[in-house]
């Protein structure tokens, strides 16, 4: 008993201190790049970016495109979830439509992200481009998890609760959801980082006016690689939040089933 409570203790402090020391390790050896390197302006010092990241929050623009990036992105992951949702409670309802719009969800799926982007900037402007585009990308993703989330449900449990007359409202909110709700979450943890980084993605091709792909861009177009990197760690921070409300979500749905 006392030999697995020390294994336990020993198991959290790795999985605590190890990706610490993993993301020490990475900054130590881009410090010493940094300092070996000859064009320092291609390689910038940590110092330095972190002088620009902390600038950038002093300017007003910064707030405008931040919240940009940020409010299309949850639109793009919202409707997303929305359509996969409702599609995946049709195709349970009616069989036949699954199998209908297989070859659909697969050509999206399958098609490369640059054409996407293109016909989005052809046919929509740069906002609604942007929010085009990763919904694309991310709802064939989403939905595929959601309807192997339903058909991973006890079907014995499904059978018996029909034969005891148990009621659809019942089995939705009983049975389907809380089975279903691990590998929703695993669908929705593989997707809500991948869906920041492509509308930033997106708003550079498409110059999205406020926005944190085009302030990319123009660090990029100065060579100002400082400033692209401040950038850079804004997004990583944002799409860290990210991930980490999904986690605690997750935790209290789960923890509520």
């Amino acid at each position: 008993m006392k030999s697995n409570i020390k294994k336990r203790k020993i198991y959290s402090i790795l999985n605590v201190s190890l990706p610490i020391v993993m993301l020490l390790a990475i900054v130590i050896v881009y410090a010493i790049v940094a300092k070996v390197t000859r064009v320092k302006m291609l390689v910038p010092s940590i110092p330095k970016i972190l002088d620009n990241f902390f600038d950038l929050f002093t300017q007003a623009e910064f707030y405008k495109s931040v919240g940009g990036t940020i409010g299309r992105a949850v639109a793009a992951y919202l409707l997303a979830i929305i359509s996969a949702v409702a599609l995946t409670a049709l195709t349970k309802a009616f069989s036949p439509l699954r199998k209908a719009l297989t070859p659909i969800v697969v050509l999206v799926r399958i098609l490369p992200t640059i054409s996407i982007i293109l016909l989005a900037l052809i046919w929509f402007n740069s906002r609604q481009a942007t929010i085009f585009v990763a919904y694309c990308v991310i709802f064939p993703m989403l939905y595929t998890s959601f309807c192997d989330a339903i058909e991973n449900v006890d079907k014995d449990l499904i059978e018996m609760s029909k034969v005891y007359g148990v009621d659809n409202k019942t089995q939705i909110l009983r049975m389907y959801v809380p089975e279903a709700l691990p590998t929703i979450f695993t669908g929705l943890k593989s997707t809500v980082g991948l869906n920041l980084k492509l509308v930033i993605a997106a708003e550079v091709l498409a110059q999205t006016p406020f926005s944190m792909g085009v302030n990319m861009q123009l660090a990029k177009l100065n060579l100002d690689i400082a400033i692209l990197m401040a950038w850079t760690l804004v997004a990583l921070i944002i799409g860290g939040v990210f991930e980490g409300v999904t986690l605690l979500v997750e935790k209290k749905a789960v923890k509520g089933r």
